[in-house]
C-alpha cells in the first residue's frame, strides 16, 4: 500500500458498520461510500457474525453500547475468529475507558469519540488498513522464514552427520545436499537459482586457474552457490527490484543480504570460509564495497572470485546497469574496472576462464 493518499483506493475494501442507531449507520454508509469503500451496515452483533461468516471484511467499526451483544464482545470475537480484520470502535464519553482497555487487550485497534469527525475517522480507517497490510506481510515473511529454518535444521543434522564420516562418497553427497539446499532459493526469487548456478561454475573454474588448493575450490562453489542465501529475509519489494533502481531506504536494506547470508551459512560445521566469502562478496579492490569496505587483499581471494562472476552475470541481467549487456560488453565493464572495482590478478583469471 501506497504512502500516498491519491494511491489509495478504497474501492478494495469492505468495510462492516454496526450501530443501533439507523441515523448513524446512514452516516456512516454515506461517508464511506463517497470515499470509494464497499460497505455493509447492520444494526446489531448477531447480524455483524453473518455478515462476516459470507464477506470477506477488511475493517469493521462497531459502536460500544448496543442491546444484545456490547461491541466490545462482538469485536472480541471478531479478533478471536478474525483476526486479520481491522477493528475499531465508536464510543461515548463514558466508554472512553473501556476502549482504552480494549486496546491494551488487543480487541480494537483504536476507538474514534462521538461525535466523528469524518477527516479523523476516515485517516484512521486507512491507518489501520496500512497497520494490517504490514502485519499480514509480516507473518508471511515469518511463516516463510520458519519454513526455511526448518529446511535448514533438517539440513544441518544431514551435513553433520556426512561430514563426520570424512569420505569420498559422503564428501560427493554433502556437496549434492547443498545444490538442494540451493533451490530454497527458488522459493524467494525463480531467477536467483539459475543465476547462483552460473556464478558457482564459472567461479570454480576461476579457483582452479587461479592455482587455488581443493578445499578452497569447493569452498568457493559453495559460496557462489550460497552467496544471496541472504536474499531470502528480504521483501517482496526490494527483492522484484533491480539494485540500481531502489532508492536509498531499500538499498540499506538490500546491502543487509550479505551478512544475513553469513549469518545463516555460520550456523553450519566447517562453513565458515564459505561464510566469510559471502560476506564479502560485495567488496571492491578499492575499499568502496560492503559491509565492511575491505580493500586488496584483505578481502578474501573466494570473494574476490565471486564479486567478478557476479557483477559479470547482473551486466547481462540489467541489475548494475539500466540496460541489459550482452557478454561481450558486460566483459568489457569488468576489464575497465581492473585494479579499482575488481583484484587485477582474478579478472585476468576471469577472463582466462571465459576464454578456456
Amino acid at each position: 500500500m501506497s504512502d500516498t493518499t491519491d494511491a489509495f483506493d478504497a474501492s478494495q475494501y469492505k468495510v462492516l458498520c454496526v450501530d443501533d442507531e439507523p441515523n448513524i449507520l446512514s452516516a456512516l454508509r454515506r461517508m464511506l461510500s463517497l470515499e470509494g469503500f464497499e460497505v455493509f451496515a447492520v444494526e446489531g452483533g448477531a447480524q455483524a457474525l453473518d455478515v462476516l461468516a459470507k464477506e470477506q471484511v477488511h475493517v469493521i467499526i462497531s459502536d460500544m453500547q448496543m442491546p444484545g451483544m456490547s461491541g466490545k464482545d462482538l469485536l472480541t470475537q471478531v479478533s478471536q475468529q478474525w483476526p486479520h480484520i481491522m477493528r475499531l470502535m465508536l464510543t461515548g464519553t463514558s466508554d472512553v475507558s473501556s476502549a482504552i482497555e480494549a486496546i491494551n487487550q488487543g480487541t480494537i485497534y483504536r476507538y474514534i469519540a462521538k461525535p466523528w469527525d469524518d477527516a479523523e475517522l476516515l485517516a484512521a480507517i486507512k491507518l489501520a488498513l496500512a497497520f494490517g497490510s504490514l502485519a499480514h506481510e509480516h507473518e508471511r515473511l515469518e511463516a516463510l522464514t520458519a519454513a526455511q529454518k526448518a529446511s535448514l535444521n533438517e539440513m544441518v543434522d544431514t551435513l553433520e552427520s556426512r561430514v563426520q564420516a570424512r569420505t569420498q562418497d559422503l564428501r560427493t553427497a554433502y556437496i549434492a545436499s547443498l545444490k538442494a539446499f540451493s533451490h530454497l532459493l527458488a522459493l524467494r526469487h525463480p531467477e536467483l537459482l539459475p543465476h547462483s548456478q552460473r556464478v558457482a561454475r564459472l567461479s570454480m573454474k576461476m579457483a582452479k586457474l587461479a592455482g587455488l588448493s581443493d578445499d578452497e575450490c569447493q569452498s568457493v562453489y559453495i559460496a557462489g552457490l550460497l552467496h544471496d542465501i541472504g536474499k531470502i529475509g528480504l521483501t517482496d519489494r526490494v527483492l522484484h527490484t533491480k539494485f540500481i533502481e531502489l532508492p536509498m531506504a531499500d538499498d540499506k536494506v538490500y546491502r543487509t543480504h550479505t551478512t544475513m547470508g553469513e549469518a545463516t551459512l555460520n550456523a553450519l560445521d566447517d562453513m565458515q570460509g564459505v561464510a566469510a566469502i559471502i560476506r564479502s562478496h560485495h567488496e571492491y579492490f578499492n575499499g568502496t564495497g560492503f559491509p565492511d569496505g575491505l580493500s586488496g587483499e584483505d578481502i578474501p581471494v573466494g570473494a574476490r572470485i565471486v564479486a567478478i562472476v557476479e557483477a559479470y552475470e547482473e551486466l547481462q541481467s540489467g541489475d548494475y546497469a539500466k540496460k541489459e549487456s550482452n557478454p561481450a560488453d558486460a566483459l568489457r565493464v569488468i576489464w575497465s574496472n581492473r585494479g579499482t572495482l575488481f583484484c587485477p590478478q582474478m579478472t585476468d583469471m576471469f577472463v582466462k576462464a571465459l576464454r578456456g
